[in-house]
């Protein structure tokens, strides 16, 4: 997948470009079916499909206090977008000066003149230009007069559930990563730097690598089934894996952390980057008499762990 840093780098030879407009904050199931909209677009056209989106998050500019936390780091989005096989991702960067332009202005500019573009998909909320003033169905009005076909996705659903970025983040922070990977289509996940921790893992029997990580949207405290990748060597291996997230109330002056636990690997992945998926909310946080109570506990949720990989 081409990476493009503005439109104004698009490249002038893409043949018909087809391009989802959006922010596609985790890029969940709804989106996915905008982008197989966009694939089978661009199939049709011999073209090639794009996706246009921005950083920062526009509300992070224009109002910062009401931004939502993100669900994804932009290279985690990216790489989604690119195994999804879209061909040509622009990320146009989001200020001041361009939250002034009018929807005309940015239709003409971005879309006609820079992208050239043959069409566009958009959801059914989708808004842009000057205080939002521009909707999906102004898209459809412009596109008429610049020759631009502007097809509109409905909203989509899990059962009664609408899929939204919203919902998803509601449902991480109460736990439920396993409903939420419903919606995502994939488990929720973090990539963080393995960097030195409190070293309470060795006196527990059970080595933890701690995660410092840059994502915004972390699941509830507690205890998860998880999986573990770790990236390098040319490849990226997964492991079996029970992640811990919180404070540890049994150690008072314990500091929040991310602590994951590999099952059955005895593996050095000091200074690597991994990856960690939440697959199941096991247990919350829970404040032992001793720390002897904590390393049974801990054995007893490896061993579930275990089962739940097993089966």
């Amino acid at each position: 997948m081409k990476r493009c840093h503005g439109s104004a780098n698009f490249p002038s030879d893409a043949p018909r470009p087809v391009a989802a407009l959006g922010n596609f904050d985790g890029v969940h199931l709804g989106h996915r079916h905008l982008i197989d909209a966009v694939r089978e677009k661009a199939r049709a056209l011999s073209g090639v499909a794009v996706i246009y989106t921005f950083d920062p998050h526009p509300v992070r500019i224009l109002a910062p206090r009401q931004c939502p936390p993100l669900l994804q780091t932009l290279e985690q989005k990216l790489d989604t977008f690119e195994k999804l096989g879209v061909d040509i991702c622009v990320v146009e960067k989001f200020t001041e000066e361009f939250a002034h332009f009018t929807p005309e202005a940015f239709f003409q500019r971005v879309i006609v003149e820079r992208m050239n573009a043959a069409a566009v998909v958009v959801g059914y909320d989708f808004t842009f230009g000057i205080h939002r003033h521009g909707t999906a169905e102004t898209l459809q009005v412009l596109g008429r007069e610049f020759g631009v076909e502007a097809i509109i996705v409905e909203a989509q659903f899990q059962g009664e559930t609408l899929i939204s970025s919203t919902n998803i983040r509601h449902m991480i922070a109460r736990g439920e990563v396993d409903a939420a990977a419903a919606l995502l289509g994939r488990p929720y996940s973090v990539v963080g730097l393995v960097v030195p921790g409190r070293g309470t893992g060795r006196t527990l029997d059970a080595h933890t690598a701690n995660i410092e990580t840059q994502n915004e949207v972390i699941p509830k405290d507690g205890v998860y089934v998880s999986l573990t990748q770790v990236k390098g060597d040319g490849k990226a291996l997964r492991y079996p894996s029970v992640t811990s997230i919180g404070n540890n109330p049994t150690f008072p002056t314990a500091s929040f952390a991310i602590e994951t636990h590999l099952i059955d690997a005895d593996v050095d992945i000091m200074g690597r980057w991994v990856v960690v998926e939440f697959l199941k909310w096991m247990r919350g946080q829970i404040a032992f008499a001793s720390p002897e109570e904590l390393k049974e506990q801990i054995h007893r949720d490896i061993d579930a762990a275990s089962q739940y990989h097993g089966s």
